[in-house]
């Protein structure tokens, strides 16, 4: 078994160690992150916390705003009972500190990036950098590991690919994506990138193409999942019999990152690099027989989140505070739909115990068509916020196609019956929620790490850091795996 690097928080000397105190930890907490909004109300979820919390977020002179620190830094006042301390400091404590990127040569970065002007035109600024930073990595992993083929799994329209394949770290690449579609997208963008660097202006800057390039990259549609996982090695194998090969991903989906761990874990490959991305679609229940995509290490058995968990682990409180006007925007989001599904069992249009619909994003199009089918006099002698849940419960029914519809006083009443306390509960209740977030995700990654370590020899290498800015890119963990 390889050894696991990564910067533990001060106080534990092991991984394992580490593992044993995150999982009893969440155990004491995961009423928390598990607590679905929108049945906030329903279930009487705020009577559930302790009251010296209530107390403490119910208090007059308590700011809304405040909320936005705690989520970012941690940061509560003096009057904050010690229990809430306790659950805060910990949250903060147990966080992994994800340094330990490895340097890279400043003059060889910076002639990368001047070199990728002829591959990222086409990319938002956040996956310019994603790609830019990872197919460097993958490129000293590649270079580290002696290996002469990637598989690019997730590749979507094959920004990371082309990069690896045609720039001058020259890798033979087969990307592997589930979608025609992006199969297709991708290779109508590798015949613009090719012609572009064919071109005059590639010349002058000294890039010299030749045929050879063109045949670095592959693609190929295959469906991934963890009962099938073995295919990829399959696919490497028919692309170079004979090569050493590593596996990569850029934000593999759920249980997509797992199919491809496994994939590491069961196969020959050398190495695997993977920055993983949607924790809310990993898969935690299976039939008899099938896998789970977590966990998957020895170290985390009889470890269990459940879907709400990991939809917080999803949450990126590190921007919060840098947005505070869409973040109390959210918290107003979520009261509004908390208190229509509350309305919703209150006038027996669903079960206390049944699923509510999915509404989604409310745009304000459909709000201000809502607005117009409600007579000006029903809303007239009402506060703003009143009037504003009112269009907002008829916009998110005629969403839904649902054919029930309260009147404007059956709205207002609702909203009366909580009033701005609702509000602030469900942003405390929220809070709270979400800073376990990062918690959850570090279960995860050592959870994968160690799953790493397990397939690989004690002369391995396994490590775990952080390659993106968070506030950038939530999703900025990679996980790299070595055999030799």
């Amino acid at each position: 078994m390889a050894a696991v690097e990564i910067q533990l928080p001060e106080g534990f000397a092991t991984v394992a160690e580490y593992a044993a105190e995150i999982k009893h930890v969440y155990k004491q907490y995961a009423h928390l992150p598990n607590m679905h909004i929108v049945d906030f109300f329903v279930t009487g979820f705020w009577q559930t916390l302790p009251r010296e919390w209530q107390e403490y977020f119910e208090a007059s002179n308590f700011e809304l705003s405040s909320l936005l620190s705690l989520a970012s830094t941690g940061q509560l006042d003096q009057r904050a009972p010690e229990s809430l301390h306790s659950y805060v400091r910990a949250m903060f404590h147990l966080r992994l500190n994800y340094h330990g990127s490895p340097p890279t040569d400043q003059i060889e970065k910076e002639n990368h990036q001047q070199e990728l002007w002829y591959f990222l035109d086409s990319m938002s600024p956040k996956k310019k950098i994603e790609v830019a930073e990872l197919s460097q990595l993958v490129a000293n992993v590649a270079s580290e590991s002696k290996c002469s083929l990637v598989v690019d799994v997730g590749a979507g329209q094959g920004y990371l690919s082309r990069v690896l394949a045609y720039s001058s770290t020259g890798l033979p690449v087969l990307a592997v994506d589930s979608s025609p579609k992006q199969q297709r997208g991708a290779e109508s963008m590798q015949r613009r990138t090719i012609k572009r660097l064919q071109g005059p202006r590639a010349a002058a800057n000294g890039f010299k193409w030749d045929s050879e390039r063109a045949a670095r990259l592959e693609h190929t549609v295959m469906h991934v999942s963890l009962d099938n996982a073995s295919q990829l090695a399959e696919a490497a194998h028919a692309t170079a019999p004979d090569a050493r090969w590593m596996l990569c991903g850029l934000h593999a989906c759920g249980d997509l990152s797992s199919a491809v761990l496994k994939a590491f874990a069961e196969s020959d490959a050398t190495a695997v690099v993977l920055v993983p991305c949607c924790y809310n679609h990993i898969s935690e229940t299976s039939q008899e027989g099938s896998v789970v995509g977590f966990p998957l290490s020895l170290g985390m058995h009889g470890t269990w989140l459940g879907q709400n968990a990991l939809k917080t682990a999803c949450q990126a409180t590190s921007r919060w505070d840098a947005s505070p006007e869409a973040t109390l925007a959210a918290f107003r989001r979520n009261y509004f739909r908390s208190l229509l599904h509350f309305l919703m069992v209150a006038q027996n249009q669903i079960a206390s115990d049944g699923v509510a619909p999915a509404v989604g994003k409310v745009t304000n199009t459909e709000l201000q068509a809502a607005l117009a089918e409600i007579p000006a006099d029903a809303i007239a002698h009402s506060s703003a916020d009143e009037q504003d849940f009112a269009v907002y419960v008829l916009a998110a029914l005629t969403k839904l196609d649902h054919a029930w519809r309260p009147t404007a006083e059956q709205c207002i009443a609702c909203y009366r019956e909580h009033g701005g306390a609702g509000l602030r509960q469900i942003a405390a209740a929220w809070t709270l929620k979400s800073l376990a977030g990062p918690l959850i995700e570090c279960m995860v990654v050592v959870d994968r790490a160690l799953y790493l370590a397990e397939h690989c020899t004690a002369a391995g290498r396994v490590r775990a850091f952080a390659l993106f800015d968070p506030v950038t890119s939530p999703r900025n963990v990679v996980l790299v795996a070595q055999r030799t």
